[in-house]
């Protein structure tokens, strides 16, 4: 299958209408921003096939249309061989808040595969987060005991990852630590931190990871992504990091900088 469509609904209707598979596997990248280059390059990365891939946020560094169509045309030159969902970023929403709709169309769902739960949340501009909770609650809910399986996407992280030793984030998700006692939730991918983190917590597994940035706030050369693979019995998770070259990464940037900036001005001139 070829990079067929970005539209969360119609990806969700296509994986439903496959076969459901005892175990598959499927890639986890995290915040994209000027990295350009490499998204294409971590779509194809991995050597197995795979069911589907997720991206936790911050596609863009800008929510305007050049920014938006330069993602969109490294991804379809991509020729990704699966579904793609992507989850909503601050840097996807921020200052434009239509323009995510109007290309992935849904910012908050889930579906069910092959006796799995995958659940998808919003929480890319802060909180508060009554109605994520409410959905999450609702949803985990519905399908407690039904499922082998349960997956979060997310953008922020519900740990505390940047003040000493991880912990739950307990200001803005005391919610969500309560519902993740009284349901099992597998595994929480998120994005946001500039680096690989993983942390388990009340037999619950949190992974972030996405474009590094250097200790000053600076983009690094290094990105991450996470293949899981599931089965009946175990899931297992491979953190990968790929080297973008000099070259590579100060292309990705006057792409971000030139490109993507110039094309509302393009458009009007044309």
């Amino acid at each position: 299958m070829l990079f067929r469509t970005i539209l969360a609904g119609d990806n969700i209707q296509w994986l439903q209408e496959q076969s459901a598979a005892e175990s598959f596997s499927f890639l986890v990248l995290g915040d994209i921003q000027a990295g350009y280059r490499n998204l294409g390059r971590l779509l194809k990365t991995t050597s197995e096939p795979c069911a589907f891939a997720v991206q936790t946020g911050d596609l863009v560094s800008h929510a305007d249309q050049g920014h938006y169509c330069l993602a969109l045309y490294e991804l379809k030159k991509s020729d990704l061989q699966a579904p793609l969902f992507v989850v909503p970023g601050n840097h996807d929403l921020k200052g434009n808040l239509g323009l995510f709709e109007r290309y992935f169309k849904l910012k908050q769902f889930y579906f069910v595969w092959s006796g799995c739960l995958f659940i998808f949340l919003d929480n890319s501009l802060g909180a508060p987060y009554d109605r994520l909770f409410q959905f999450l609650e609702e949803t985990l809910k519905e399908h407690q005991g039904k499922v082998r399986w349960t997956f979060i996407f997310i953008h922020r992280p519900p740990i505390d990852w940047e003040h000493g030793e991880p912990q739950p984030e307990s200001k803005n998700y005391s919610r969500f630590f309560e519902i993740q006692k009284t349901y099992k939730i597998d595994y929480v991918f998120s994005g946001h931190l500039h680096d690989y983190r993983v942390h388990e917590l009340d037999g619950t597994r949190y992974i972030s990871n996405g474009l590094e940035s250097d200790q000053k706030g600076r983009i690094a050369n290094e990105s991450y992504y996470t293949v899981v693979k599931v089965s009946a019995e175990k899931v297992l998770t491979e953190n990968i990091s790929m080297h973008a070259s000099s070259i590579e990464a100060v292309t990705g940037i006057a792409l971000d900088c030139s490109v993507a900036h110039a094309y509302p001005i393009l458009r009007r001139i044309f």
